[in-house]
């Protein structure tokens, strides 16, 4: 008798037995209390060769409107922003328009009530500048100073527009569509904290900068001399100009949690410090990158517009043509500007709402909460409430009282 099938199997039998333990043979058995032999790898696979991808690994992250709900890489992030104001054009670009309409005819007013400054500075003699000096430095002090009102101007306007943006965006991250009006009413509440949070934003940004430079010129300068003070005033320019940036980075998702989170200007602020925290240059990065990207966009369609002033103002010789032509300069430059910034203003506001969701998936998980959210939708669950959703307190049971709770 041996080991192995017989060779006439009885009736009934499968002609090929298995073979017998610890015989060879490419579909052999393993003995017992011995590993089986691993399957030969797929052809074209070498030994230090990848194997393909794992069919029962785990599954991708759902994807139910805009964004993949995990944690943003820059090109889901881009990517979003663009879905987003495809999936709602009037509520997008419709706001964008009304904000950067009213800021960029702010903006021409205020270059207008200093337009003396740039025309007194643009036909001076040399007989002017050798008898009044001080005829240049009011011009040029003047034409500085408006400079520096439309930046704030645009600064806070931007911050309100980010955050009346970022009602839309939270919704669509779900597929959800807004209207205008619906936008307005869920932020029509959050305006004021908006607007104080842009302004404090600007003092803080801008004054890092200018305190010093004021109290270097009145004050230190005559003690120091020009050389001394001269230097000093460089170094205070590079150091707030460090300082500008940190503080801008790190309150830049404060008017996300405004709207969002329903917080007070001082909470939002600490907020935004707490979600940039262990990933700073990252936010800075991706900051730096969009309002290079804006910027481009605003440039090539507000270009036209300003070579077309400059044409039309090149021809002028008398002075009454100067001053007609820089005043069509500015209107063309105006429209180039809110054409440029419907635009791309949106873009930049999505991007930052969604920087903020990415903050807080990676900082809090969050991820698990909008996927919990996104499973019970799929299964025909009620839908939460974005004021409940977005709260940071909603994945460990939290649910402010509200009209939807029984």
């Amino acid at each position: 008798m041996t080991d192995g099938p017989p060779e006439n199997p009885p009736p009934g039998w499968a002609a090929q037995q298995p073979p017998a333990y610890g015989a060879p043979g490419p579909g052999s058995w393993a003995a017992p209390g011995q590993q089986p032999p691993f399957p030969p790898p797929p052809p074209g696979y070498g030994p230090h060769q990848q194997m393909p991808y794992n069919p029962y690994g785990a599954p991708p992250a759902p994807k139910p409107g805009i964004i993949p709900l995990r944690p943003l890489t820059l090109g889901d992030m881009y990517n979003g922003a663009v879905a987003a104001i495809r999936a709602n054009p009037k509520a997008t670009l419709g706001l964008a328009a009304v904000v950067v309409t009213v800021t960029q005819l702010v903006a021409f007013a205020i270059q207008a009530a200093t337009a003396d400054a740039m025309l007194n500075l643009l036909t001076l003699d040399e007989s002017t500048v050798t008898n009044d000096p001080d005829a240049i430095l009011g011009s040029l002090a003047g034409l500085l100073g408006g400079a520096m009102l439309t930046l704030i101007v645009s600064v806070i306007s931007m911050v309100v527009l980010t955050g009346i943006l970022t009602s839309v965006v939270g919704r669509s991250v779900f597929g959800e569509s807004i209207s205008i009006g619906q936008a307005w009413r869920q932020t029509a509440g959050r305006i004021f904290p908006l607007l104080g949070l842009g302004l404090l934003q600007t003092l803080m940004v801008f004054g890092i900068i200018l305190v010093p430079m004021l109290l270097i010129s009145v004050v230190l300068g005559p003690l120091l001399g020009t050389g001394a003070a001269v230097l000093l005033s460089f170094l205070v320019i590079i150091g707030g100009v460090i300082g500008a940036v940190f503080l801008y980075t790190k309150m830049s998702l404060a008017g996300a949690a405004i709207v969002l989170e329903r917080i007070g200007v001082f909470t939002a602020i600490g907020r935004s410090f707490r979600l940039v925290r262990g990933d700073f240059w990252r936010v800075f990065g991706i900051l730096l990158l969009t309002a290079i990207v804006a910027g481009l966009v605003q440039g090539a369609i507000g270009a036209p517009f300003q070579i077309a002033g400059t044409i039309i103002g090149g021809d002028a010789e008398t002075l009454q043509e100067v001053t007609s032509g820089f005043y069509l300069s500015m209107a063309l430059a105006t429209v180039g500007a809110i054409i440029g910034g419907v635009l791309a203003s949106p873009f930049s506001a999505a991007v930052n709402t969604l920087l903020y969701a990415d903050r807080r998936m990676r900082a809090e998980a969050f991820d698990l909460v909008l996927q919990t959210e996104a499973l019970g939708r799929q299964r025909g669950g009620m839908p939460t409430g974005p004021q409940d959703l977005w709260h940071p307190s909603y994945g460990s049971g939290y649910r402010p009282p509200g009209p939807w709770q029984p």
